[in-house]
């Protein structure tokens, strides 16, 4: 029995050393490489399983690779978004893109993202892999290739100071209404930055409620989303008693209050059938506060210029 238990325990041991981690995590082939093609191209490929794992390992390396299906997908997909090292491709765009624009825009294919970045850069985009342009940004952002980076955990409820850029109004706000934000103050763990001032989102209006008769003040239901860090890790965003405190202090707005996401406009004495209730603004660059949903692992960034020889 023990003989059983002991070989038992070696070989989920073994399994956990060699098995992909797409396949450990039971996701299918297919299915990771349409991970892979999703966030390289914005979206996946027609085509024979094999001639679309070549293609990508012809734009990622300039040369197809050796080793099963499953490596090879899986080899992708650490170069493309590694938060376990010292980051992937997702990390060194981000990295390239902060250190000379001061803004993230980290929700187009990385393709097009390097892309944008030579021209901006270069004046053209530039031949070569992808692994050796992406290089060759970073040497000429920041003169290396490694920056001071650990993995640290972002706690719930971390506030993250944001403003709109355009004014959402409970007159003219439809549902459905999509609104970017920015990040206005960097968000750091451990004295490293995890979320930098600069990076951009984007809030839906889930419910609208327009100001009427009765005094009615008017109502907007907000959903901030979610925010990527710097590695790109996805965090999710709200409005709860942390954020709330912090905002009244700010005096967002006379008698406003913010509970969950939601944003109520001021409640004041009904003066009469025909009286109109006022309309609610959260009016644009305005800053205010959301807090974080859930603790994270996320890498954290000391900017360390390149040291000159």
């Amino acid at each position: 029995m023990r003989k059983c238990i002991a070989l038992m325990t070696l070989t989920l041991l073994l399994s956990s050393v060699f098995v992909p981690s797409t396949m450990a995590a039971n996701v299918t082939p297919l299915r990771s490489l349409e991970m892979v093609e999703e966030l390289l191209y914005g979206q996946a490929q027609t085509g024979a399983l094999l001639q679309r794992i070549e293609r990508v390992e012809l734009d990622i390396y300039g040369q197809t690779q050796e080793g099963a299906v499953l490596v090879r997908i899986d080899r992708m997909l650490t170069f493309l978004q590694n938060n376990d090292g010292d980051g992937g491709l997702h990390l060194q765009l981000n990295l390239a893109e902060w250190g000379f624009s001061a803004t993230l825009s980290g929700n187009k294919p990385l393709l097009e993202r390097l892309q944008g970045l030579e021209i901006v850069l270069y004046g053209a985009e530039q031949p070569g892999n992808i692994s050796q342009r992406a290089e060759n940004l970073m040497m000429d952002i920041w003169g290396t290739t490694k920056l001071d980076v650990k993995q640290v955990t972002l706690p719930a409820q971390t506030l993250v100071k944001i403003a709109l850029e355009k004014t959402i109004d409970s007159a003219t706000a439809d549902v459905g209404d999509r609104v970017e934000f920015r990040v206005t103050e960097d968000v750091m763990v451990d004295g490293r930055v995890v979320i930098p001032a600069g990076t951009k989102s984007t809030a839906t209006v889930t419910e609208v409620t327009a100001a009427g008769r009765l005094g009615k003040d008017g109502r907007v239901l907000v959903d901030f989303g979610s925010v990527q860090a710097l590695d790109g890790t996805s965090i999710r965003l709200k409005v709860d008693e942390r954020a709330t405190e912090k905002n009244r202090s700010l005096e967002l707005a006379a008698g406003a209050s913010m509970a969950g996401i939601i944003l109520l406009g001021p409640v004041g004495l009904v003066g009469g059938y025909f009286v109109k209730g006022k309309d609610v603004q959260i009016e644009a660059n305005t800053q205010f506060y959301v807090e974080t949903e859930r603790s994270a692992p996320v890498l954290g960034f000391y900017f360390r210029p390149a040291l000159v020889q």
